[in-house]
């Protein structure tokens, strides 16, 4: 009798044991319950989280002992004679959910493929042929980025290629990310094409959507708030720039350490007890130094990882070191940069040259409200935000801009304030992972190079991204509870479930946010097309920001905004020598040079001299154009088409052997191009090299079949094969003009 009634009570456990769809959902409903029992007791977050953890454990581990947990799995509206026998249908549920998958598990994974794939919103950028920007001096002119320089002196170099102990340098030290661009050009067998390194960029920002949705989940974030969270992250129209161009790969590298060492720094509960502190803090710290190589904001997330300390049950004891190693790591990055002061233009940084400072402060904090409004309301956007473009608060605290500085400020304020009171420990580390990468970008402790630089918003919005998913979880178990005091809908102690907001408040939250997605999502696509090509981009830019002196589409209406932008007279200048007006380029070039330099530095001065003595060669002034374009040149002699000019002067003037060497100096950066080829074949043959010379103008006519000079000098071949006598008329020589910057 016994042992039938022993049989008979194993037989009930094991058919409640292995708990169907509906059982399960009850056990997580039972423990957002609990746990929003706690947190309305104001129990602290932490507290909360180890409750959280231990339940989920409880459910998901079936060896778990837990005499509470047996009893609510007996608990049933059911008669009790239906535990002696499951019924078919209780069978047939337990059966599915034993052979199947586990849905929590699978919700992740598709939250995880959902935040991927919309990162593909920038993909038809890997089309993109065109450089744009600084992309020429960090990515093609930089002699670190084409591996011609050893790892040694790589590391001595700034991003730009400059010496950290030069006369002029940003101190934007980022060796990884130049290691990147050169290890690239290796495997692409040194073919400098843009579209293999913006699809690494794509990339880049796939994968830290990903990580970013794993760190939600480390977060006790729910699933569908934190695809929601991450998708935000996945389409946010201003990574356009970390995604397109090159510079801003940057950021999303050291993004990518900062997500990295968060999720190091907070392993799975199951995994705590195998990694040691100790362990952890050298993993984090090697990770800091990584994402600092790629960018300065990545050296911060030591600092992160200290305000998450501080908000736990041990603050001193887990924040102090943390801290103290990102003291020492500031002070060897100082020491390798030589300090963080940096000069920039006027017309980059025109604040900096304010002499009220009450009036740089208080445009600085300007600048803080526009990346706010960039990071929630990205509607008008720019790759360039210099001169006039954001104008100085000229007027100070009577600026009604400055209403925008006190929403900014006070609404961060007051999310904190909140967040304190509440013991919202999410919330905190949101607002952490917000301001902390920012600070380096703030210009309130050392000058940036930009007034404003969207790039800069991409670890930001990690932050933001923890602040929607756990406002998103915050709805969602304000959901479940509400289902779970009653089924109708309607709490008998509580009364505030009664209006229709309150009822239908998560969901329209949930509506709300899909909603917002969706057109992130349709301005992401649009900035991406903006980026097809640099006209594009400037003339959107330009009807965005009218007073930008550098993204202007008709140039001069800049020259009327502000007559001393070098800049702006150079890009005139170069218009002027692709239509063919030589002189005027000339004499917009000759301004430049008199004293209206403001906007070159030591980085783009050659160009200067370069087109100013093509300008010249253009109105056959030979020995004129040869001393501007030698020392454009000794600047910098990656300038195919300024050897390819100084070639052309040479040969005219009748120095064949300089014009030899400048024409193969030329291919040796531009190896397949066809002007190259044809003026070094025409130098050849005066030199009395006939065959390579023959070789050289045939090649050119293969390359480029229409254009005229090159058919001429293939015909007179010809007539000096069948006649076997020098040609009555002149080998003909090609200029070509690149506007490069």
């Amino acid at each position: 009798m016994f042992e039938g009634r022993y049989e008979q009570e194993q037989r009930q456990m094991a058919a409640y044991q292995a708990t169907s769809g509906e059982r399960r959902s009850k056990v997580e409903e039972l423990h957002t319950l609990v746990c929003e029992h706690l947190r309305g007791a104001n129990v602290p977050s932490y507290l909360v989280e180890s409750v959280q953890n231990s339940l989920r454990k409880a459910s998901q581990n079936p060896k778990f002992d837990s005499r509470l947990l047996q009893e609510f799995f007996l608990l049933s509206p059911r008669p009790r004679n239906e535990y002696a026998e499951p019924s078919a249908r209780t069978a047939q549920a337990d059966t599915t959910v034993a052979s199947g998958s586990c849905p929590t598990r699978r919700n992740w994974w598709l939250a995880t493929l959902g935040a991927f794939f919309l990162c593909m919103v920038f993909g038809p950028c890997v089309t993109y042929s065109e450089w744009y920007i600084d992309e020429l001096f960090a990515a093609v002119r930089n002699a670190d980025a084409r591996g011609e320089t050893s790892f040694r002196e790589l590391l001595k170099h700034d991003f730009w290629g400059n010496s950290l102990q030069g006369g002029w340098t940003h101190k934007s030290y980022r060796p990884l990310v130049v290691l990147s661009y050169a290890a690239q050009y290796w495997l692409n067998s040194w073919d400098f094409r843009p579209q293999p390194l913006r699809a690494f960029n794509v990339a880049i920002h796939a994968c830290n959507s990903a990580l970013l949705v794993f760190l939600l989940r480390r977060l006790n974030v729910a699933a569908f708030p934190a695809f929601l969270a991450a998708g935000f992250f996945a389409v946010h129209p201003v990574h356009a720039e970390n995604v397109i161009y090159l510079v801003g790969r940057a950021d999303a590298m050291a993004t990518f350490c900062w997500l990295v060492a968060c999720l190091c720094w907070q392993p799975p509960q199951r995994q705590r007890r195998l990694v040691s502190h100790a362990f952890r803090i050298f993993l984090v710290s090697a990770l800091a130094v990584l994402g600092g190589f790629c960018k300065e904001s990545g050296f911060c997330v030591l600092l992160h990882l200290a305000v998450m300390e501080l908000l736990g049950p041990r603050p001193l004891s887990g924040a102090v070191p943390l801290v103290s190693v990102f003291g020492l790591i500031f002070l060897g990055r100082n020491w390798i940069t030589s300090g963080t002061s940096a000069g920039f233009s006027f017309v980059d940084t025109p604040v900096q040259y304010r002499n009220d400072p009450l009036l740089r402060l208080a445009t600085y904090l300007y600048f803080h409200a526009k990346y706010a409004q960039l990071m929630v309301f990205p509607w008008t956007l720019s790759w360039d935000y210099s001169y006039d473009a954001l104008p100085d608060l000229a007027a100070s605290w009577q600026d009604v801009r400055v209403l925008s500085i006190l929403a900014a400020y006070l609404g961060i304020s007051a999310l904190a304030a909140w967040a304190f009171a509440m013991r919202k420990r999410l919330v905190l580390i949101g607002l952490s992972n917000i301001i902390i990468p920012f600070v380096p970008a703030s210009n309130l402790f050392f000058v940036v190079g930009v007034t404003v630089g969207e790039r800069l918003l991409y670890p930001c919005n990690v932050g933001l991204a923890i602040l929607i998913g756990t406002f998103g979880t915050r709805s969602t178990s304000r959901e479940a509870l509400k289902r779970m005091t009653t089924p109708t809908g309607k709490s008998p102690k509580d009364t505030s479930f009664d209006s229709s907001a309150s009822f239908h408040g998560p969901a329209i939250f949930k509506a709300l946010l899909l909603g917002m997605l969706a057109v992130f999502t349709w301005l992401a696509r649009v900035r991406t097309c903006q980026w097809a090509s640099r006209e594009l981009l400037f003339a959107a830019d330009a009807q965005s920001y009218p007073r930008s002196t550098k993204a202007l589409h008709h140039f001069e209406a800049a020259e009327q905004i502000y007559d001393g932008s070098g800049l702006t007279q150079y890009c005139i200048g170069q218009i002027l020598l692709e239509t063919g007006r030589a002189r005027e380029a000339e004499a917009k070039f000759e301004k430049i040079l008199s004293g209206h330099a403001l906007g070159f530095g030591s980085h783009n001065i050659f160009s200067l001299y370069v087109d100013y003595g093509f300008s010249l060669v253009l109105q056959q002034r030979f020995q004129e154009a040869v001393d501007p374009i030698n020392e454009g040149l000794r600047r910098n002699e990656d300038v195919p088409h300024g050897l390819n000019a100084l070639g052309y002067s040479y040969l005219n003037l009748g120095k064949i052997q300089e014009a030899v060497a400048a024409f193969e100096l030329g291919l040796k950066y531009d190896s397949g191009n066809a002007y190259l080829e044809n003026n070094l074949g025409v130098a050849n043959i005066y030199a009395g090299q006939l065959n390579e010379g023959a070789v050289r103008i045939s090649k050119a006519a293969q390359l480029e079949s229409g254009v005229p000079a090159f058919a001429h000098n293939v015909l007179l071949l010809r007539d000096m094969a069948d006649t076997g006598r020098w040609p009555t008329k002149r080998f003909a020589l090609e200029l070509y003009y690149n506007r490069g910057m």
